[in-house]
């Protein structure tokens, strides 16, 4: 499929859906998945974690070829995917809940090349959307979740920072865990729903606007490396914005670390459970206060 989108005159290549059922798979086969993907993979590592930056990979013609030949080469794991997920829809007692032969291509399709080109899993759904969606309804997706997206050929959003992999850690897909997380500096609770800490790296992040959730997509991944991903510093005893102001342990005030209402010296190499609920909060508080703080971060909601 491919659409034009109108920013001067440029045309996008989007994904092309061809598999509509289990019958029409691979009708165009093509040489074998070349070293280019490779390639490609470590290009665009740790970066592809917003929409205008999957649109403008998919843009460069080379990235669209090895995405074709890598889900081509694959055959048999491709059409296993399918049949399973087919068997899983099948099985169900409700009929009217079945995924169409379509959908499941699409979904099969979408989840192998986030897992073979360093993609955040959490823009599968925008993959699978952006199939149907004519050029302009396209430019409008984009623009409307990213104002400030520039689409050209294959270069990155000039906006977005390169962030650093972690280190020791699982593959992407490893792990999907989720924990609760209060911050409160002199009371006050620090906002993670704004636009500069969503989804800045695929190995864990917050999303969704929400900024309540910790959303960990691989093992071994620990909560100094999100908030390096967020541009914040954390130790065992300071806090620290991204415009540089410090929050850290002095004689009058202290930065304090709770897991499951347990208090705890470091949070910076903690590595998430699912279900964990974490606070953090600097001040002179009381132990009334930090309770009612462990209080209001047992109310909120963890979303997954």
């Amino acid at each position: 499929m491919k659409v034009s989108i109108i920013s001067g005159t440029i045309s996008v290549i989007i994904l092309a859906f061809v598999f509509v059922n289990a019958d029409g798979f691979f009708v165009n086969v093509v040489k074998e998945f070349s070293s280019d993907a490779d390639v490609t993979a470590v290009v665009y590592s740790n970066k592809i974690n917003t929409e205008c930056e999957l649109v403008n990979f998919i843009n460069k013609g080379d990235n669209l070829s090895s995405i074709q030949n890598f889900i081509k080469s694959n055959e048999d794991l491709y059409q296993d995917r399918f049949e399973e997920l087919y068997s899983e829809q099948t099985n169900q007692s409700d009929s009217q809940s079945m995924i169409k032969d379509e959908e499941i291509a699409k979904i099969v399709f979408a989840e192998m090349i986030i897992e073979g080109f360093s993609i955040n899993p959490d823009l599968r759904d925008f993959i699978i959307a952006s199939s149907n969606d004519p050029s302009q309804q396209l430019v409008e997706r984009v623009r409307e979740i990213d104002p400030d997206c520039k689409i050209d050929q294959g270069q990155l959003n000039p906006k977005s920072t390169p962030i650093p992999s972690p280190e020791g850690v699982g593959k992407i897909g490893s792990e999907h865990s989720h924990a609760g997380i209060l911050v409160k500096i002199f009371g006050d609770k620090f906002d993670f729903s704004a636009p500069a800490y969503q989804i800045k790296a695929s190995w864990i992040h917050f999303e969704a606007g929400d900024g309540t959730t910790i959303h960990k997509h691989a093992t071994g991944v620990t909560l100094g490396y999100l908030f390096k991903t967020l541009g914040l510093g954390l130790t065992d005893h300071c806090f620290v914005f991204q415009d540089g102001r410090s929050f850290c342990t002095n004689d009058e005030y202290s930065l304090k670390f709770f897991v499951n209402e347990s208090q705890v010296d470091d949070l910076s190499q903690y590595e998430i459970n699912d279900g964990d609920k974490i606070l953090i909060s600097y001040g002179g508080e009381t132990p009334q206060e930090i309770k009612r703080q462990l209080t209001e971060l047992d109310k909120q909601p963890i979303i997954v």
